[in-house]
């Protein structure tokens, strides 16, 4: 029997094999699946909270979460996470070989447990070569051939009998339609807790050009706006900032990508505010991460350029003794700033008698600010008076730099000019004027400058009728030999006034002091200066008045009154003082406009003085009335018509800003400038009896091209300039009229008409030693008083709660006008 066994084994080895038995392999990948069977249902805990915090999060849910409820929501996870691990995964085994080896022959349904018995061996070595166990491994392994493994097991199903994972992944799937776009982002917020909550999420981002380009703030993204994805490209002048304004707790982030590398903001906080800031000069990627959002934008950086400008007309001196000239400028965004800057000829020719030009003197750079310059690409004109300058009567060569508001600058072309020159009668004047310019041109050559006041100063009690004249004349000495050498621009500075002294001595002194008077007054009231400050302006002003009259008393040009004119108004000293103490009560009390309005009635007052014969001034003709007065009436008249331009042209810029239409203010300047053409005409055709030596025509005629100046800036809206223009004009027609007025009281003084027995009159008209005049119309009081009330109720009415925004803002507006 035996050797059949045999026979039978060899006759099947023999035979070609169909299967071979299960290895090692499929041994492993068997307790593999056999191990996931078991960790499945263990990890059933764990991915039904990963599945939950995915869906929050791709749906946007945290969006409505409070912060405290979200840290919650994140610590239960973890812990449930954590128990599900200790409890279930941890127990989860490895499965045994022989596990697997069982699992397969059930699978297969091989009987005998074929793959256990091919892993036996006897315990007898010397059995294992017997042919009894030899058949039996063979039989074994032929049985194992069946021994597969089959379908996966259920084993979820024991844990989830109500089949809620089937739920749960369609959710998931949901959710993950619903955050396609947005999916990293949303998933980030997960661990932001509080970042994406809604109403506490409010972010603005928004790109301010500079001030000097005028253009509005650009806004990339404002509160409630969808902030993530990739945003269209944005384009901004170069110096502009990128502003973000983000309220509201979580992680911020803001950084300019460029090809030159990477700008990351700093935030700003403040309680749950914060702001940043980046300052762009290369075009790039803007990023903002606020949270789980987050949103780019590129930005496109424009260049600006360089201002150009170029010569229209080449400066040269007119009639009137003004430096004219126009150019033109060209910038991107207009011009900020324009200036004249001179420098001196080193090839003109020099008098024999004159010292030569230094060296430093040659590098010198001379500049004077162009006040119409600002404004766009166009073309500028611009009248100077340089007379006072200490290089009047030398060549220069001249050119305008403009500036645009980022700092780059630009130039014309330089062009030849010889600086006009005032011309002084008074010799000592003429003196000094020349010292000064020596001193300025050759300060080594001081010691011949002083020379020359010592030799002009000799013998004081021959030469000098009035020893104010010798002694003014050796302070002037001894400021230059004191000097030693060192520089001269004090001097050069204070020989100007010195020269204006000699030519016009004290009225000219007392008129500049009470004109910066007025204006620090003026500049007090308009940035709102504390009470102390205006007071004691205001008697600084009033000291300054009672000078210069006293002044003009004194000098002479100031008609007798003239008697029996009853219809003549005159101005009495105490009405004037009632003005300056209204014009106190006004600024101290906040009523700013008012105050300024009647210090310019103050200072029209004080000019039609200058302008007055007999006291009578022009107060009492209107616009465009006739003059019954001579030349100085008519512009006395001149004068009041553009203040009261002025005025309104103020006030106009202030209701309605730069920009607005001034067509009419423009066409009003151009007919007071045609009536002033025609006084200089009259002047020019009367033979001189008027203006013999031109000095009134010719501080006319700078008034009239100051006047253009006006007309062309109301044509452009442009107020402010057209202001400082008026202003000019009224001070050239002011000096102008003072040189009539004298040439007229000099006249008539010299024929003895119009005198009330010989005595003189003071400034105001009376008679000296006497009171008189009917006075003129002066605020009260108590108009300061009611102007008071008026602003406190206002500011009462203000302050109170729950008014609507228009009231509010008209309230406002009246405040403005006090």
């Amino acid at each position: 029997m035996t050797s059949e066994l045999a026979q039978s084994e060899l006759a099947q080895s023999a035979s070609p094999k169909r299967r071979a038995a299960p290895g090692e392999l499929q041994i492993f990948l068997t307790r593999l699946v056999m191990y996931w069977e078991r960790l499945l249902p263990a990890m059933l805990p764990i991915m039904g909270v990963a599945a939950a915090l995915t869906i929050f999060s791709l749906i946007d849910l945290w969006r409505l979460t409070p912060a405290w409820l979200h840290i919650a929501v994140l610590g239960l996870a973890g812990a449930l996470c954590f128990v599900s691990f200790w409890r279930d995964i941890r127990m989860a085994a490895w499965p045994s070989r022989r596990a697997a080896q069982a699992r397969m022959e059930a699978d297969g349904a091989a009987p005998h447990a074929p793959l256990q018995a091919l892993d036996d061996y006897p315990l007898d070595d010397e059995k294992s070569e017997s042919p009894l166990w030899r058949a039996h491994l063979a039989q074994s392994a032929e049985r194992a051939k069946a021994a597969r493994l089959g379908a996966m097991r259920d084993t979820v199903t024991a844990r989830d009998p109500y089949g809620v994972r089937f739920i749960v992944a369609g959710l998931v799937a949901i959710s993950v339609i619903a955050g396609a776009e947005s999916w990293r982002d949303r998933l980030a917020g997960l661990l932001s807790p509080g970042a994406g909550a809604a109403g506490v999420i409010v972010a603005d981002v928004w790109i301010e050009p500079p001030d000097y380009t005028g253009k509005p703030p650009i806004y990339l993204l404002r509160a409630g706006d969808q902030t993530s994805g990739l945003r269209d490209q944005v384009n901004a002048p170069l110096g502009a900032r990128i502003i973000v304004q983000a309220n509201g707790r979580g992680r911020r982030t803001l950084s300019f990508e460029t090809e030159t590398g990477k700008t990351r903001a700093s935030f700003e906080e403040d309680r749950t505010a914060a702001r940043a800031e980046i300052a762009l000069q290369e075009s790039g990627l803007l990023r903002f991460r606020f949270g789980g959002q987050n949103a780019a934008w590129p930005i496109g950086v424009s260049p600006d350029n360089p201002p150009l400008a170029a010569f229209q007309t080449e400066p040269e001196e007119d009639e009137n003794g003004l430096i004219t000239f126009s150019y033109i400028v060209e910038d991107d965004y207009g011009i900020a700033d324009a200036r004249l800057e001179m420098r001196l000829d080193p090839d003109q020719a020099r008098p024999l008698d004159a010292p030569a030009l230094e060296a430093d003197a040659l590098e010198e750079r001379r500049s004077i600010a162009l006040e119409s310059a600002p404004g766009r690409t166009g073309v500028r004109a611009a009248s100077l008076d340089l007379q006072a300058d200490p290089w009047a009567g030398l060549q220069v060569l001249a050119r305008v730099v403009v500036a645009d508001g980022a700092g780059q600058t630009g130039a014309t072309s330089e062009a030849p000019l010889r600086l006009p020159t005032r011309q002084f009668f008074n010799p000592l004047a003429r003196s000094v004027v020349e010292q000064r310019q020596t001193l300025a041109v050759a300060p080594a050559q001081w010691r011949r400058a002083g020379r020359s006041f010592d030799a002009v100063t000799f013998a004081p009690e021959t030469f000098f009728d009035r020893s104010t004249d010798y002694l003014l004349l050796r302070a002037a000495f001894w400021r230059i030999m004191r000097q030693d050498g060192e520089t001269f621009d004090d001097a050069v500075e204070k020989f100007w006034p010195l020269a204006l002294q000699l030519e016009d001595d004290a009225l000219e002194l007392a008129r500049q002091r009470l004109e910066a008077a007025e204006e620090a007054l003026r500049e007090a009231i308009e940035r709102g200066a504390d009470d102390e400050e205006i007071a004691q302006l205001t008697e600084e002003l009033r000291q300054a008045m009672n000078d210069y009259l006293e002044a003009l008393a004194q000098s002479g040009q100031t008609q007798q009154n003239a008697g029996g004119g009853g219809d003549s108004q005159q101005v009495e000293q105490s009405e004037l003082d009632e003005m300056l103490d209204a014009i106190r009560d006004l600024a101290q009390s906040g009523a700013g406009a008012a105050a300024r309005q009647m210090l310019s009635e103050l200072q029209n007052i004080l000019n039609n003085l200058r302008l007055s014969q007999g006291g009578s001034g022009s107060g009492g003709q209107g616009r465009g009335a006739p003059s019954e007065s001579g030349p100085s009436g008519a512009a006395g008249d001149l004068i009041g018509r553009q203040r009261e331009l002025a005025d309104e042209a103020f006030e106009r810029g202030r209701e309605e800003g730069a920009g607005a239409n001034a067509d009419d203010l423009a066409e009003a300047e151009s007919e007071l400038g045609g009536d002033l053409d025609e006084l200089i005409e009259e002047l020019q055709s009367g033979g001189g009896e008027a203006d013999p030596n031109g000095e009134a025509a010719n501080a006319l005629g700078q008034a009239r091209n100051a006047m253009r100046q006006a007309e062309q800036a109301l044509q452009n809206g442009d107020f402010d300039g057209a202001a400082g223009a008026m202003e000019r004009a009224i001070a050239q027609m002011r000096e102008g009229a003072e040189g009539l007025a004298r040439e007229e009281m000099r006249q008539a003084n010299q024929d003895g008409e119009g005198q009330t027995g010989g005595g003189r009159v003071d400034p105001l008209g009376r008679p000296v030693g006497e009171i008189s005049g009917d006075g003129v119309e002066v605020p009260e009081k108590s108009d300061a008083a009611r102007t008071r009330a008026v602003i406190d109720e206002l500011r009462r009415r203000l302050g109170e709660p729950g008014r609507e925004d228009d009231e509010i803002q008209y309230l406002e507006r009246l405040l403005e006008r006090f």
